[in-house]
């Protein structure tokens, strides 16, 4: 992402929302920029069930927003946009619980 350079304020927070592209259903949280080279591009961490809790997989637009604010989650009370694109959620697969057990024949006469 390359949110610094449509940065305005000083020591900004950035609030992200995520707009499922099927349910339109919208989450927001605020991220953290940890990024040590934000000329060239900024990071951020994001994981599933601690900073939010997607519903859904599949595929979302992103808006990134800059505000002073570090605890709000309302794109109308921030600053301006300045990132918008498109995020995929998908499931990592869980390890198979497999047991094998032998196979007795019995013949009965």
């Amino acid at each position: 992402m390359t949110v610094t350079e449509l940065t305005t304020i000083p020591n900004p927070s950035y609030l992200f929302e995520f707009v499922h592209e099927q349910s339109f259903k919208e989450y927001h949280c605020v991220l953290n920029n940890i990024s040590t080279a934000t000329p060239r591009f900024d990071e951020f961490v994001l994981i599933d069930g601690v900073d939010v809790t997607f519903d859904y997989n599949g595929y979302y637009i992103y808006n990134i927003y800059e505000q002073q604010s570090p605890g709000n989650l309302d794109p109308a009370n921030s600053v301006s946009l300045v990132e918008t694109g498109r995020a995929e959620v998908i499931e990592i697969d869980s390890p198979s619980h497999e047991y094998d057990s032998p196979i007795y024949f019995n013949i009965f006469e």
